[in-house]
């Protein structure tokens, strides 16, 4: 009895040592390495997503340019920062880039690209001096007349593989900032021309931020209307200027502040009404700025509340850009505007990039090449459920951790639905203790998405909780799945008998059958967290620490 005995643990442990739970990772890189399938599109994504420099002119120059951006210094240093040297050579922050998803996306030139350097600005009051008139001195190799130096930019980025030049602008004409007090028919007249250099230049996406007619819906409708006739095709990407917290304190927003975290209540919920009136006629909406601490609970409420106050309205025929929160981006179907580089320098008393967005790039490319196959959407498209549990995240602001020095010394709290979908019911979700946030969508072509989102607390830091997720499909063409999970359940109405299961990292190239990895019952697949990461992580970049990222066929 005892040989026996011993004879079934052996063999036990072999077994337990030869279950695929238990080399996922070894199986996973093999058949990778011997697969000819890629389920991701070779052709780019028509969502305007960008790349924008304002973070590099910031963060990615010299340890003085990062202590003015900390000290909330004006826009005269990170104006002078911006110069072709920077963003193309010696090695340049456009190539430390991802580079196979360059095509897909804009290059944004953000403040100082028509201002010459060592202007000081800000302090002559020409930071949105907005002559549209690139500063040669920073610029050599752009030449000739305004509309052929905007040519000369615009292929100098696509010469580095970009889809083209993207351009910064002030709510505000040259004439406004020259104090000449100009008539509107005079303002108009200034922009049409700027819009024809645009589109004789090839160049087809607009920044509008900032300037003196910044907060003037009128000023901003007029620029899409004028770009529509103009320059059609031109992208006008618009925003509210505001803080970074939702419902808090900034020193340049409404002093009516709540602090319930949330952007549903923030200034009576005039913020929201304001926001919503812009997507009535823009383009684009940018969610604008928050911070890295914060940014996934301010973001996922911003986009989420915005969404729901367009719920089935087709008269909302504008996309959200969630500025850079790739895999938010791709769950939700909003535009991204990346500002993460590797070359960020981090002094050791500046903290300002807890999450190492510098070396999450591989999140950049997972959700660039998602939206190869599911592009952004319209913000009226599809209704949007969202949860009515918030979770609510906290963060205590230590100096050099952040720009809003207001808040240093000071608990911030920003709240958002626990879970949020666009055109599907809610997924389920169990999970013991702290729930992570988790976002789906139906997109037009059929194409489905879930991602979980992480929790932020100042005392335990940055916790992914790992939950048994499920969601509901009808005959999903593809599913992209972002995050970390216990187990994902994907229930489909009539499963075909003896389907074959596609999974890739969105990152690679090679798609491999996993069908024996995964449970398949009652109309359900079921697919284990382990097994997502392995699959998910597989073409990761060697130092990376994005969250996994990849896509799953059903045929």
């Amino acid at each position: 009895m005892k040989k026996n005995s011993a004879l079934l643990l052996i063999i036990f442990m072999a077994w337990g040592c030869n279950h695929p739970e238990n080399n996922l990772k070894e199986i996973i890189q093999q058949r990778v390495a011997e697969s000819t399938i890629n389920l991701i599109p070779d052709s780019a994504s028509t969502t305007p997503s960008y790349c924008c420099t304002w973070s590099c002119q910031n963060f990615a120059t010299d340890t003085f340019s990062i202590g003015y951006a900390i000290g909330l210094g004006d826009h005269t240093v990170p104006a002078d920062n911006l110069t072709e040297e920077a963003v193309f050579h010696n090695p340049g922050w456009e190539k430390r880039l991802p580079q196979s998803v360059k095509k897909d996306l804009f290059l944004v030139f953000d403040v100082g690209w028509d201002i010459a350097g060592g202007s000081h600005a800000e302090k002559e009051k020409k930071s949105i001096l907005v002559t549209q008139d690139v500063a040669t001195d920073k610029f050599p190799s752009c030449t000739g007349t305004s509309e052929e130096k905007l040519a000369g930019l615009n292929e100098l980025s696509k010469n580095a593989g970009w889809k083209g030049a993207g351009l910064w602008i002030s709510a505000q004409s040259a004439l406004d900032s020259k104090g000449l007090n100009p008539t509107e028919n005079e303002v108009e007249t200034f922009f049409r021309e700027r819009f024809r250099w645009s589109k004789n230049a090839g160049i087809f996406y607009w920044k509008v931020d900032y300037g003196s007619r910044g907060g003037d819906i009128n000023f901003r409708k007029m620029l899409t209307r004028l770009a529509h006739e103009e320059a059609p095709g031109l992208w006008v990407e618009h925003g509210r200027g505001s803080g970074p917290f939702n419902d808090d304190e900034c020193p340049w927003d409404t002093p009516k502040v709540g602090k319930t975290g949330s952007y549903k209540y923030w200034e009576d919920g005039k913020a929201l009404a304001t926001v919503h009136n812009l997507l009535e006629f823009s383009d684009v909406l940018r969610t604008y700025d928050v911070s890295a601490q914060l940014s996934i609970p301010t973001t996922i409420d911003r986009v989420a509340q915005i969404l729901n106050s367009f719920n089935s309205m087709p008269a909302g025929k504008g996309i959200i850009n969630c500025e850079d929160e790739p895999y938010i981006a791709a769950a939700l179907g909003c535009a991204i505007g990346v500002m993460r580089n590797p070359a960020f320098i981090v002094p050791k008393d500046q903290n300002y990039d807890p999450l190492q967005s510098r070396n999450q790039m591989d999140a950049v490319t997972r959700a660039v090449r998602w939206q190869r196959m599911s592009g952004a959407f319209s913000v009226g498209y599809n209704p949007v459920l969202l949860d009515s549990i918030f979770n609510k995240d906290y963060w205590k602001f230590q100096v050099g951790e952040t720009w809003a020095k207001w808040m240093t010394g000071r608990t911030v709290m920003q709240a958002a639905p626990s879970r949020v979908s666009r055109g599907m019911d809610l997924p389920e979700v169990k999970c013991d203790g702290p729930v992570p946030y988790v976002l789906c969508s139906k997109f037009p072509n059929g194409n489905y998405v879930v991602a979980t989102m992480l929790r932020t607390d100042s005392v335990k830091g940055f916790v992914h909780p790992l939950a048994e997720v499920a969601i509901k499909c009808s005959a999903p063409s593809k599913i992209g799945i972002f995050g970390r999970y216990q187990s994902l359940t994907v229930e489909c109405a009539n499963l075909p008998v003896g389907l074959t299961v596609f999974a890739q990292d969105l990152a690679g190239d090679n798609a491999i059958d996993i069908t024996d990895l995964v449970e398949i019952k009652n109309n359900k697949i079921i697919l284990s967290g382990k097994l997502l990461e392995a699959v998910g992580l597989s073409a990761k970049t060697e130092g990376d620490v994005s969250e996994p990222g990849l896509v799953i066929k059903i045929k």
